[in-house]
């Protein structure tokens, strides 16, 4: 079974109204991030259609209060598996993503308020980071504490990853398209980190590939195949691992469904060929 450990369905099927039935037909399992009480209810209302789990935060591209009562709501009610995504961008690509005070200011308000929600409920936290990696190694001591954090779309490099694992942060790395277009700190990280922290993500419709204007459900298979190539495993034995490291990152039980967060299951390149990219903005 593929898994995608971050994407974003409402977004998607904006994009492309017919993902959903092709997902539902896999075998897929994936965690769908909503930012949004509307998105997030439309999103859970497709769980007899799919099954998925859920993730509900306050982006750190919008670190506004708006949906913190929400966020409090379905995370105390058992409908999402994950608080997130939650952290920090200071990519700079625009005047509210530059590292200064008052920008720093909001993200850090937004970021503690989940970070204290994760604690207090035992959740794992979906953790978004860009030119921020030095925000993770400050709160690592509270990290540490929680049952799970997944970095998706891993910015650091593989010490970084090394050094915050051995500080006793149950970390979980998520990898995605940026393995296909090159980016370095990615795929060095992806060869060498251990296999059981290792997780496959598209971020779906965000970070598309070089001519595409969106990115794709069907990325993910190219994704997972560039990973097997840097573990040199064949592709079935690492999709199992990667399964694996799914329902562990986010405390999933073997064979569970249609329980909190989680809907009812239905019956599952080369890397860097022809492709570039940089940064862009993702989700």
């Amino acid at each position: 079974m593929l898994t995608d450990a971050h994407i974003h369905f409402h977004d998607l099927a904006e994009r492309d109204p017919g993902f959903l039935a092709r997902y539902a037909a896999g075998p897929y399992l994936a965690c769908a991030a909503s930012h949004d009480e509307g998105e997030f209810l439309e999103t859970e209302s497709w769980g007899d259609r799919a099954g998925f789990i859920s993730s509900f935060g306050i982006h750190p591209q919008w670190p506004v209060w708006k949906n913190a009562d929400f966020l409090a709501l379905v995370a105390g009610e058992g409908r999402i598996k994950a608080i997130g995504e939650a952290g920090f961008d200071f990519f700079g690509d625009r005047a509210d993503r530059v590292r200064n005070e008052e920008n720093d200011k909001a993200q850090t308000g937004v970021f503690e308020y989940q970070l204290d929600l994760a604690e207090r409920l035992g959740l794992p936290l979906l953790v978004h980071l860009r030119k921020a990696t030095d925000k993770a190694f400050l709160y690592s001591r509270r990290l540490a504490r929680l049952p799970g954090v997944v970095f998706h779309s891993w910015p650091g490099t593989a010490r970084e990853a090394g050094d915050l694992l051995a500080r006793g942060v149950p970390g979980f790395f998520s990898f995605g398209t940026g393995l296909l277009k090159g980016h370095k700190k990615a795929i060095e990280s992806c060869a060498v980190l251990p296999l059981d922290r290792l997780l496959s993500e598209t971020d779906a419709p965000w970070q598309p590939l070089q001519g595409q204007s969106y990115c794709r459900l069907e990325d993910l298979p190219l994704v997972v195949a560039a990973m097997a190539r840097l573990r040199d495993l064949p592709c079935p034995e690492l999709e199992a691992v990667l399964e694996a490291n799914f329902h562990r990152a986010y405390l999933l039980s073997r064979g569970e469904s249609d329980t909190s967060g989680l809907a009812r299951l239905p019956g599952t390149a080369s890397i860097g060929e022809g492709l570039s990219g940089s940064d862009e903005e993702h989700g």
